[in-house]
């Protein structure tokens, strides 16, 4: 069986061999386009159908070239595509279907059922102190996510922060600075306990442009620091907060406002060209990531919801940050690395 350095190596000869097999075909106008965009473009190429590639693991331990596609009908041919259908520097390839994920917000008070080993109505519910796996929400505010963990600076000093998503936090790029942040949601302004401090952008496809992502992040300030619990996140019963490297195949758990805490396992890493829906399915507003992480839940049960955005992904056998989650289909959960994330703003868990 392929080792994980073997598939990472492989897997880019994947991608340099699914790009020049795509401009090999001569294709008309916007197909060409489509075909030499496949190396970093959002869009799905007309011949192979594939929108995201990555290292993934299969059930006895091996580790592949992880392969994704929007549709069923596509994975159910990939056998026909001769780049799809051979295994790459010794390395097996796998395909599977991976639709436009969603960004989980605005979880407007829906149940759901998932891999839950806790109670979602306690994640849902006013604490003092405010540990992290619990719902927060702007001031007055019409949408609902998860509080991640406390962060603090990279000295240890400095003031205490929350980290989040980006859309949860920044309101995709629309909140100013020091919008306040309410625990439990559509709590009054004396529930208030941070504030907006710093999101990383996140980029959409403009005429000319097609940037790419690598995370849905933003930090808010702690204004009430005595009204918090650092070092704890709700029914988790080991979390240290010290960050740790994903792999394929981690057993990995998690605490969030709908669903509570979850537990189930990385597919893949480093995924390059997950397609995420920030608006709705009648007008959608696709951006697009690299280095994603994809996850699935236990028993075939979602890992995440609507509303859980923002959780920090732990690894259930020490307990350590590996991944920020942010987005889903009810099948697979898209995280991105909660390492870049802390790099981003210079913090740490705490």
């Amino acid at each position: 069986m392929a080792t994980f350095g073997e598939a990472l190596e492989a897997l880019e000869e994947f991608r340099a061999e699914l790009v020049q097999s795509q401009m090999s075909v001569a294709v008309p106008g916007a197909q060409a386009m489509a075909f030499r965009a496949q190396a970093g473009e959002a869009s799905a190429d007309p011949l192979t159908h594939v929108h995201a590639t990555g290292v993934g693991i299969r059930g006895d331990g091996e580790f592949v070239v992880k392969v994704y596609m929007f549709d069923v009908p596509s994975v159910q041919s990939a056998a026909s595509v001769p780049v799809l259908s051979k295994p790459m520097q010794g390395v097996s390839v796998d395909v599977e279907h991976l639709p436009i994920q969603v960004a989980f917000d605005r979880a407007a008070a829906r149940k759901s059922v998932a891999a839950a080993i806790a109670n979602p109505a306690q994640h849902q519910a006013r604490h003092r102190p405010v540990p992290a796996g619990v719902e927060i929400g702007p001031l007055g505010g019409k949408f609902v996510g998860t509080l991640g963990c406390f962060v603090r600076g990279g000295d240890g000093a400095g003031p205490l922060f929350i980290l989040s998503n980006n859309h949860v936090l920044a309101n995709v790029n629309r909140f100013p600075i020091g919008t306040p942040f309410t625990q439990p949601f559509s709590a009054g302004a004396a529930d208030t306990i941070a504030t907006l401090s710093s999101f990383e952008p996140i980029l959409f496809p403009a005429p000319g442009s097609q940037p790419r992502n690598v995370i849905d992040a933003a930090i808010a300030v702690v204004t009430e620091p005595k009204k918090v619990k650092t070092g704890s996140m709700l029914n988790i019963k080991k979390y240290t907060p010290h960050l740790l490297a994903p792999r394929p195949g981690m057993v990995v758990t998690k605490a969030g406002r709908t669903t509570g805490v979850t537990g189930g396992m990385i597919r893949a890493i480093r995924v390059r060209g997950v397609q995420v829906n920030y608006g709705t399915q009648q007008a959608p507003i696709i951006a697009t990531f690299d280095n994603a992480i994809t996850i699935t839940g236990n028993g075939g049960l979602p890992f995440s919801n609507p509303g859980d955005s923002g959780s920090v992904i732990l690894d259930q056998a020490s307990g350590r940050p590996v991944a920020l989650l942010f987005a889903g289909d009810g099948v697979t959960t898209t995280a991105c690395d909660v390492s870049v994330a802390c790099a981003r703003f210079n913090v740490h868990p705490v």
